[in-house]
């Protein structure tokens, strides 16, 4: 493992971008620069991925979502949700997960350009006006999913809730598990 997933440095905010690097997370590219349709700026590896951004304050919301639609579901969801899901303070809006780093990036980045992707996590990140600004790190990582739910722990006991578009907490599924 790459870094401690737990443990942060020094007066760092929790799950900055600060802090996130002390974790070992590198990249932070601005979601509009990475290349479609599987981004070769990530490796194929497994690993862990954040979608952040370095205003303060919660974005604007759009009405509808830009996400693709998945199984004919619209993924946009009402307003007043969106500010009940906002999580004041926090820099890290969504942790993921994968085998593939390159392909599930990729199917985030299809879904986010309106495409009919399979990664309906995340979704309520392209309801957010300049959502093509936010900024994708990731991390290689052998025990993706346990880090990821790690993470998710943690930013939990941070601040008393999920990241804003996870709508659910990680689980401990094996390297081998389908995500």
């Amino acid at each position: 493992m790459t870094g401690s997933p737990l443990r942060r440095l020094g007066d760092m905010a929790p799950f900055d971008l600060d802090d996130l690097r002390s974790r070992g997370f590198g990249g932070f590219i601005e979601i509009h620069q990475l290349g479609r349709p599987e981004p070769a700026e990530l490796p194929s590896t497994s690993g862990v991925y954040v979608i952040a951004r370095t205003e303060s304050g919660a974005p604007a919301f759009l009405e509808s979502s830009r996400g693709g639609w998945w199984k004919k579901k619209d993924p946009s969801v009402p307003l007043d949700r969106l500010a009940r899901e906002w999580v004041d303070g926090a820099q890290t809006l969504y942790i993921g997960k994968a085998k593939s780093l390159r392909q599930r990036v990729g199917e985030l980045l299809c879904f986010a350009d309106g495409e009919p992707a399979r990664h309906w996590g995340g979704r309520l990140l392209w309801q957010a006006e300049q959502c093509e600004d936010l900024l994708l790190g990731w991390r290689g990582e052998s025990d993706y999913a346990g880090v990821e739910t790690d993470l998710i722990d943690e930013f939990f006991e941070e601040f008393g809730r999920l990241p804003f578009a996870n709508l659910r907490r990680g689980d401990r599924r094996g390297p081998d598990a389908r995500v």
